[in-house]
């Protein structure tokens, strides 16, 4: 399923941006590319895969949750009694 969205690791967090990605480089952003992400930060994107495995930036996450109609990290925390 496409979004609108494409997740970057980028400032080691992972975000997610609506910026184009570039057309050579397939389906993520190609590493030292300035990204501006959901939650409003520019980044420069990392590639790798240890980039991967960074946190995930809270406000993308809440922001392309909103995007695809899922149910808001802090509504399903509070259901089951954690919080992050």
């Amino acid at each position: 399923m496409s979004h609108p969205f494409t997740w970057v690791p980028g400032d080691r967090a992972r975000h997610a941006s609506q910026d184009q990605v570039p057309s050579f480089s397939g389906n993520e952003f190609p590493p030292d590319i300035t990204v501006t992400t959901l939650c409003g930060q520019r980044v420069t994107s990392a590639t790798g895969d240890l980039a991967w495995l960074w946190k995930t930036c809270r406000t993308c996450d809440e922001r392309t949750r909103e995007i695809v109609g899922l149910e808001p990290l802090a509504e399903i925390e509070r259901r089951i009694g954690t919080n992050s």
